[in-house]
């Protein structure tokens, strides 16, 4: 099992990490601090996520700490025989704190079959954004929607109050994902929350489909596309641009 915990803090007027421990395949770069704001990029020694995996992340964001994480690359799901893959995600963060999570879009392989539960906790005064990105599968070898299972879900609480929900379970031989619903003929989907601050949607959306919603608390963006690369670009821009807390 890998296991990775980051906790920040401000300590004079600086965010810093305050504990840091994790098991392989995890590790952390050496952070980046610019305008009182870290980031940290989360790296795996191995190439993907492979059968039998099951990881546990955790990231506790002190009160005056602002943070950015992102990953080095796509998560890779692998093929897997008759088993499967895990991972959980825990976030804390404090009033007068702030937190853009910003994973590598997903890829699965043929056959993989992997389960993300995520729970983030926000305190009254935090600030707070993320976004999820799901690729078909590697179209480019002919694997479009031939993996066993997807799903992940993501509950975020404000105080111990759900605000926000987000559960997407994908069996291509239950529900062919490429219909009206799901990927409606697009082989991209991606999802951006963002929490305490106002969010401005580009007009400029290229080939992407976009529109957001509101949330008991917060705004979610949904996008369909094409390419990785083009709905990556997109929605960072939408939780990075405007950001009054210097993100």
């Amino acid at each position: 099992m890998g296991y990775l915990y980051i906790e920040t803090a401000c300590e004079n007027g600086r965010t810093v990490v305050k504990d840091s421990y994790f098991t392989a395949p995890f590790k952390i770069t050496k952070p980046f601090v610019s305008h009182n704001v870290l980031e940290l990029i989360i790296m795996q020694a191995s190439a993907g996520i492979l059968e039998g995996d099951s990881h546990e992340l955790e990231f506790k964001i002190r009160t005056g700490s602002h943070v950015i994480i992102t990953g080095q690359s796509y998560t890779k799901l692998f093929r897997m025989g008759k088993g499967q893959a895990r991972q959980k995600l825990k976030i804390t963060v404090e009033k007068d704190a702030s937190l853009c999570y910003l994973p590598c879009p997903v890829i699965p392989f043929r056959d993989s079959d992997f389960t993300n539960t995520g729970e983030v906790r926000l305190e009254k005064g935090a600030r707070f954004a993320m976004t999820d990105i799901l690729a078909c599968g590697r179209k480019g070898m002919g694997e479009v929607f031939e993996f066993r299972k997807y799903h992940s879900r993501t509950v975020v609480f404000e105080e111990e109050v759900p605000v926000f929900a987000d559960n997407t379970r994908l069996v291509p031989k239950e529900n062919e994902p490429g219909r009206i619903g799901f990927f409606e003929g697009n082989t991209h989907q991606g999802m951006a929350y963002i929490y305490g601050r106002t969010v401005d949607i580009p007009e400029e959306r290229g080939s992407l489909t976009a529109a957001y919603s509101c949330a008991k608390r917060g705004t979610v963006v949904r996008v369909l596309g094409d390419s990785s690369d083009e709905t990556e670009r997109f929605l960072k821009k939408i939780v990075m641009e405007g950001n009054e807390y210097g993100i």
